[in-house]
């Protein structure tokens, strides 16, 4: 394949036979193949990923409240086949983790979730 960008830095790509001076437009400049993927990569602003950051936080919330809440039920009803008590407490401790991240940073390392 061959590369080109125009001014914009939109990236067009041709086979390698095709005739250039033909179907390529003369103000296109030809141009790696690695900075024709860097240049294609989605680029998201801030404001999409500071809302993908929410939509990420209450997912892991809602399954942390979910997990919680069978816990929950198993240990109040001394239904307890194993380590149940350890797992609310790690899960509850997830949950809290979870609750203290800042959605407005960019770059959030998510807590891991209770195995």
């Amino acid at each position: 394949m061959k590369y080109f960008k125009d001014t914009l830095n939109k990236v067009y790509a041709y086979e390698d036979d095709i005739d250039i001076d033909k179907y390529v437009n003369n103000e296109l400049i030809q141009i790696e193949e690695r900075e024709a993927l860097e240049l294609s990569k989605t680029r998201m602003s801030q404001e999409d990923i500071i809302t993908n950051n929410k939509n990420i936080k209450k997912l892991l919330i809602d399954e942390a409240n979910q997990k919680i809440a069978i816990l929950q039920d198993i240990i109040n009803l001394e239904m307890q086949e194993s380590n149940e008590d350890e797992q609310l407490k790690k899960w509850k401790k997830y949950r809290i983790l979870l609750t203290r991240i800042d959605t407005d940073n960019i770059e959030i390392k998510w807590p891991e979730e209770p195995q």
